[in-house]
């Protein structure tokens, strides 16, 4: 952790003493449950998990960890992780049957495996700050009505040139809490320049805390299946649909984006600009403008990764704007 990090872990600490003392009831209520979805990553969870072992503030708190594995774990791999774990915590190993893999699948097995209401889902390439939990329920306190809570990733950066090619290309908004006309999340990339607790359309999959109740809604979707890519935006929907939701930028975590892929380039963008069709006509319907907003970012995407000579992804790309057509198309026709 550099020196920066270190200073801003102290500061929230000092923060959250200051509101337990003003009787905040910070570090004597924390019932959560922390859901990791996983398949074959233990190199990467096992980072995680210390990172979770580690956390400060938060005594006295009845926490449970649960793996919801699409893979294989060893008994004994799980045995050293228990031996690491605090006294405090508690740790569950759920095995789905290969039938019902999928990430989608897993969030909607935690909902129901897990025992408290405060659900919070983390990629197993995640680290936390030290302080996240104890910040977490701070949040919480703070916005008693919020639905949902979400955490900056510290090592998203975007230039300037990188954000002006997102707000181009229609994948993002000015506003950092806003999804595009378009339907994409890309005004995740302003995040780490806010100072504030925002609200927000949308949280980041790769740490998203929810209650519970506000996810009984949620049901598998077809067109969300396997690595289920915008699934965060499905569940931050459903979500939203009973409170506001949150992202708090003194949630900290470092996301390191595992090398070890789930789809094939091609796939992963095909799926990009289908499953964002499929977004939209759950979030707002398909307008003609939505329509033309999301033909043209996908036109760009795919010009962007023709001229760098990624012929898998372009390739991705082209299949899914005919698809987009053909899908718009039947929906216009009569009798549809």
């Amino acid at each position: 952790m550099s020196a920066a990090q270190r200073r801003r872990s102290l500061e929230n600490s000092i923060l959250v003493f200051i509101f337990s003392k003003r009787g905040g009831s910070l570090s004597n209520s924390l019932k959560l449950s922390v859901a990791i979805c996983t398949r074959n990553r233990h190199e990467d969870m096992r980072k995680c998990l210390k990172s979770i072992f580690g956390q400060q503030g938060i005594s006295g708190s009845a926490i449970e960890i649960l793996i919801i594995d699409d893979g294989d774990t060893e008994e004994a791999w799980l045995e050293e992780v228990r031996r690491e774990m605090p006294s405090s915590m508690e740790l569950g190993y759920h095995r789905k049957k290969r039938e019902e893999a999928g990430l989608l699948k897993s969030r909607i097995y935690a909902t129901h495996a897990s025992k408290y209401e405060i659900l919070l889902f983390l990629d197993d390439d995640v680290e936390l700050e030290p302080d996240y939990l104890a910040v977490l329920l701070q949040t919480f306190d703070r916005f008693p009505d919020a639905v949902g809570v979400g955490g900056v990733d510290q090592s998203f950066s975007c230039s300037l040139k990188g954000r002006l090619l997102m707000l181009v290309s229609g994948r993002s908004r000015l506003a950092p809490g806003k999804l595009s006309y378009s339907g994409f999340a890309s005004a995740m990339n302003l995040w780490n320049r806010q100072k504030e607790i925002f609200r927000t359309e949308f949280l980041h999959g790769c740490n998203m805390c929810f209650r519970k109740s506000a996810l009984r809604d949620v049901e598998p979707v077809e067109w969300l299946n396997g690595y289920s890519l915008g699934e965060d935006l499905y569940l931050s929907y459903i979500a939203s649909l009973h409170g506001p939701m949150v992202v708090n930028p003194g949630l900290k975590l470092v996301h390191y984006g595992s090398p070890a892929s789930r789809d094939k380039e091609e796939q992963v963008a095909y799926t990009k600009v289908m499953n964002h069709y499929e977004l939209l006509k759950l979030r707002t319907g398909i307008t003609p403008f939505r329509y033309a907003m999301l033909l043209w970012t996908a036109g760009f995407l795919y010009a962007e990764t023709a001229l760098k000579r990624r012929k898998e992804a372009s390739s991705g790309y082209l299949r899914g704007i005919r698809a987009l057509r053909g899908a718009q198309a039947r929906s216009e026709s009569p009798g549809v």
